[in-house]
């Protein structure tokens, strides 16, 4: 549950989804996550079709049966069996809220694995952890959106899962600076960037449109210009990636998605060579002489 501070005001939008905000707090996405995740729209049939633009092939990310990290229900069988049926153990709402759990813990696993910093030449600190929570969660909300009822269930309850840690992070980062501050910046933030990657990620962007917007969202930490040639690698290269695990999210198959049991492209070996290759090609293209 999304822990409260003050007093707690719920509103349920058409859609069936709450917004939480707070009387004497100042709220933290005044619209959920979920919410903002019914608006985005984004194609990946090109990537199923032509898997070679994200430098692998393309694959689903869900865990295979065998993966000791997979996370399984107990059988219900024995007195235990029985008392968990009672209690309501085995309903379904209850699976969703245990497999949201678990998809939140996948996000927030990945998004502090520092070799995801490193391979992108990015120092981890709040801020750029905080924005890859956020580009995570974006991509987990898209997909969510082709489940229909309980694919909305399990992105309210993302929603108030982040909004929790978010709110432990802000505490232990010992913020120097009114809190209503540093919320009312994260909430605009996070607006910015949900609308700049929604709008990259359409058939009518330009190629670089993705990448622009990870720059100023991730890289930049001023409002300098996204480099060119060889300086624009990392950038570039972490945006072939958040178009390939889109189109990994579009073709895992439903049970891993809403039992949580996916896991991120981790092979940062793959994506480092990746990423030289990159470094190589817009270095020769910067070194190319300019027609006449």
């Amino acid at each position: 549950m999304l822990r409260t501070v003050g007093n707690v005001v719920r509103r349920q939008n058409s859609a069936g989804l709450t917004r939480v905000s707070r009387t004497s707090f100042p709220p933290f996405l005044s619209r959920s996550l979920s919410q903002v995740a019914e608006d985005v729209s984004v194609p990946t049939s090109s990537g199923r079709e032509n898997p070679s633009i994200f430098g692998s092939k393309t694959r689903s990310l869900g865990l295979d049966s065998s993966s000791p990290l997979r996370v399984t229900d107990p059988p219900p069988s024995g007195l235990s069996g029985i008392a968990l049926k009672l209690l309501g153990f085995y309903s379904r709402e209850s699976q969703l809220i245990r497999g949201s759990r678990t998809l939140y813990t996948r996000i927030s696993s990945h998004a502090e694995t520092p070799e995801l910093y490193a391979n992108y030449g990015l120092q981890k600190n709040f801020r750029t952890t905080h924005a890859m929570l956020l580009v995570h969660m974006w991509l987990t909300l898209v997909r969510l959106r082709a489940e229909g009822k309980e694919g909305s269930k399990i992105g309210q309850s993302l929603y108030e899962l982040f909004n929790h840690d978010l709110e432990k992070r802000i505490v232990g980062e010992g913020v120097k600076m009114l809190i209503s501050k540093w919320m009312k910046q994260l909430e605009r933030n996070f607006y910015g960037a949900v609308e700049a990657y929604d709008a990259a990620m359409q058939p009518t962007a330009d190629k670089d449109a993705l990448a622009r917007a990870l720059w100023r969202n991730i890289f930049a930490e001023d409002d300098s210009p996204m480099p060119t040639g060889a300086e624009a690698a990392p950038v570039k290269s972490f945006a072939r990636y958040v178009r390939r695990e889109a189109a990994c999210l579009a073709i895992t198959d439903s049970e891993s998605l809403l039992t949580g049991n996916i896991q991120f492209t981790s092979d940062f070996g793959a994506l480092s060579s990746a990423n030289a290759a990159d470094s190589a090609s817009l270095q020769q293209s910067s070194s190319d002489p300019v027609p006449a």
